[in-house]
């Protein structure tokens, strides 16, 4: 008897942290997840037969990028209903599974951001990874409060689940990846998907990530400039006190950072960035990690 009351109890708290899965809901959600070439072969099929019959039996659309020369990387997207969409992409997981069976070097990338984050290997034939890519502005409401959402969604749906700490390239995404059997990752993201509808207004504003050509060391001195946009309220927490902040991404990444000066009317102030491709990236991975810090600080005291 007090074994039971135990269960129930913690299948109620499971429920509080999670979103029910007790609808049919018709709302639509939209999908981005970073593939790299070899990949995109796997599902899109010969003739295209892979990616035609999952859209056909999930009634949902799907497409891929296409190729940029000289880049590994493609770009996935699958929308749909909450839950067509996780099925759609519980199929293609399924889809390297089975490639994975007769490629064994699908996922043999060294760098960021097609390298698996996770250490734990895939067994092939049964498990899989799906990289997600998600604005930086929904990651609150995959994690949740004290990262107990997250915790719970490894534990009940026994996935990897591993966000990574820096944006992508010239975006606010970050990658999620998760990683386990095809049935475990299509129940994960039957939640994951409802996690994200209930904070879908964030989106608004996110700088998508396009898959780009891979830099070639040599060419790492060669200048580039890049500007980014902040909230008023938010440049002085980026400054920091007599300029400390700024002062130390500057030195961490090497970049130099010009601030615009406010102008009445205008609620945002730019960052123009300038050094190597890889200083710039730097930069702006640390800006955007100061705005994230601050953005959880000033939610704390609410």
């Amino acid at each position: 008897m007090t074994e039971s009351l135990f269960d129930t109890n913690y299948e109620k708290k499971v429920e509080e942290i999670l979103p029910s899965l007790d609808d049919n809901s018709t709302t639509l959600i939209n999908y981005r997840v970073l593939i790299s070439a070899k990949e995109s072969g796997c599902l899109i099929g010969q003739n295209g037969r892979v990616i035609d019959s999952i859209r056909e039996e999930t009634n949902t659309k799907a497409g891929i990028s296409k190729l940029l020369p000289g880049s590994h990387e493609r770009i996935l997207t699958v929308s749909g209903t909450l839950d067509n969409c996780a099925k759609a992409l519980s199929f293609f997981a399924q889809a390297l599974c089975n490639a994975s069976l007769q490629q064994n070097d699908l996922n043999n990338y060294s760098y960021f951001p097609l390298k698996q984050l996770s250490l734990i290997k895939n067994i092939p034939g049964e498990t899989t990874i799906l990289r997600l890519l998600i604005p930086n502005n929904q990651m609150g409401t995959i994690l949740g409060s004290k990262g107990k959402r997250i915790q719970e969604i490894q534990s009940k749906y026994n996935i990897s689940v591993i966000a990574s700490k820096s944006f992508l390239p010239n975006s606010s995404e970050r990658l999620v990846e998760l990683q386990g059997t095809v049935d475990n990752l299509y129940d994960s993201l039957r939640v994951i998907s409802r996690c994200l509808i209930e904070d879908f207004s964030s989106i608004v504003g996110t700088n998508y990530y396009t898959p780009s050509v891979r830099a070639n060391s040599n060419n790492t001195n060669n200048k580039v400039t890049t500007t980014l946009s902040f909230n008023n309220d938010i440049v002085g927490a980026l400054i920091g006190k007599n300029g400390s902040r700024i002062q130390g991404v500057r030195k961490i990444s090497g970049a130099s950072i010009g601030i615009s000066d406010e102008v009445e009317g205008k609620n945002e102030r730019i960052f123009t960035i300038t050094g190597s491709s890889y200083n710039v990236e730097k930069a702006k991975n640390l800006l955007y990690h100061n705005l994230e810090r601050e953005e959880q600080r000033r939610a704390e005291q609410e």
